[in-house]
């Protein structure tokens, strides 16, 4: 039987990555001859209205700010996360239908969806969330700094996601494999990974990423800026490397003082950090390498829209991105949480400007079959076993 798809999301559509990724399931189904229902917070790009439901934010998370909630990203998540999650369960149909969700946003949800017999999928974004949990709680100790944004509460809820939804997907390697070592049964994941806009990610010629001797050699991260996308592991190994010329870009948001704080304390260190947010685009052009120190990420589009560009890519061990670099060919692969292996890679990739700009041109070459469209038409076809 083929049942009606439906697909929520806490972000605004096409906002952010939950947001670009409940985007990109849209694309998928339309693309697929399969009309699709979206559950949003709000509209950033807009599909069909008739097809899109806004659920909004509650009037008191505009007043945590003025609590102490607003010092605990954890306790912000589990309340606005529990809020999403009724207001879908609310809003879906008292019949069989398939439901896309992200974890930590779907238990009630996918509960009402399986007692009207119908498909919970859960898109897992990242490793196995007891591997996230532990990670991230690992670094926040690591590092004395509070704000970590998961609590046993999340892990709760999404261990029961888990066990409710008939379908996981996954985009890499090391997804499966968190996924599986933890009891996670095989045929639960469905191997979907997602695309980028090949056509907009591209980058300037490659004599323009040459660099005039004693110019800046930016390096640019681009993400939220956290403890676990590994940010400090990136400052500390052009800290290690003492070079004057090298200037560090950190595009996205920071939602932690002490974050700001850590990156002050690197600027009085002798390291040079510009911050930036909104589109990467323009920080991509003007790069010369791209770093993603991440210590978990399941597998991070950020990185590929930087080879789109022409940017060759430095990823640690504890991405999925590694699937996509060949290691000394268009990018390099290094150890996760290794502030001096990860100055080396740099090191190399400034020095050797034949090296850099050849992986370069590479990594632009590979990233073309990652475009979206086609990524799209993938994805429908793997999820054939939950939409019939």
């Amino acid at each position: 039987m083929i049942l009606p798809i439906y697909a929520g999301s806490s972000s605004g559509f096409g906002e952010g990555g939950l947001g670009g990724h409940l985007s990109f399931i849209h694309k998928a189904a339309i693309g697929a001859g399969r009309p699709i229902q979206i559950l949003c917070r709000e509209q950033a790009a807009k599909p069909p209205m008739e097809r899109c439901q806004t659920i909004p934010a509650p009037a008191w998370t505009r007043a945590m700010k003025y609590t102490p909630i607003r010092w605990s990203p954890a306790i912000q998540s589990n309340l606005t996360g529990r809020q999403f999650d009724a207001g879908a369960a609310e809003r879906l149909p008292e019949r069989p239908i398939v439901y896309h969700c992200f974890p930590g946003f779907a238990e009630r949800s996918f509960e009402k969806v399986k007692r009207w017999g119908g498909v919970a999928v859960l898109e897992a974004a990242t490793t196995h969330a007891d591997h996230v949990y532990e990670v991230t709680e690992a670094e926040h100790r690591k590092y004395r700094m509070g704000g970590s944004p998961f609590s046993r509460q999340w892990l709760r809820r999404v261990r029961r996601e888990y066990e409710l939804a008939d379908f996981i997907t996954i985009a890499s390697a090391l997804q499966r494999d968190s996924f599986i070592s933890r009891g996670v049964p095989a045929e639960k994941l469905l191997y979907a990974p997602l695309g980028i806009d090949t056509a907009r990610f591209t980058g300037p010629s490659p004599e323009f990423r040459r660099r005039a001797n004693g110019s800046k050699f930016r390096i640019v991260q681009v993400g939220q800026i956290s403890l676990r996308k590994g940010f400090i592991y990136l400052l500390e190994a052009v800290r290690l490397l003492n070079d004057p010329e090298i200037e560090v870009v950190l595009v996205g948001g920071i939602g932690w003082r002490a974050v700001r704080e850590t990156i002050e304390q690197f600027k009085r260190m002798g390291v040079s950090i510009r911050h930036a947010s909104g589109d990467p685009l323009p920080a991509l052009r003007e790069a010369h390498l791209y770093v993603h120190a991440s210590v978990e990420d399941g597998f991070g589009l950020a990185p590929l829209e930087a080879m789109s560009s022409g940017l060759p890519a430095v990823v640690t061990n504890q991405t999925g991105m590694q699937d996509l670099i060949e290691d000394g060919e268009d990018g390099l692969v290094v150890p996760s949480r290794d502030p001096r292996r990860l100055a080396d890679a740099i090191a190399l990739l400034k020095n050797d400007e034949a090296l850099r700009l050849a992986m370069g041109e590479a990594a632009a070459r590979k990233a073309r079959n990652h475009d979206a469209g086609a990524a799209a038409r993938r994805y429908a076809s793997a999820l054939r076993p939950a939409w019939g």
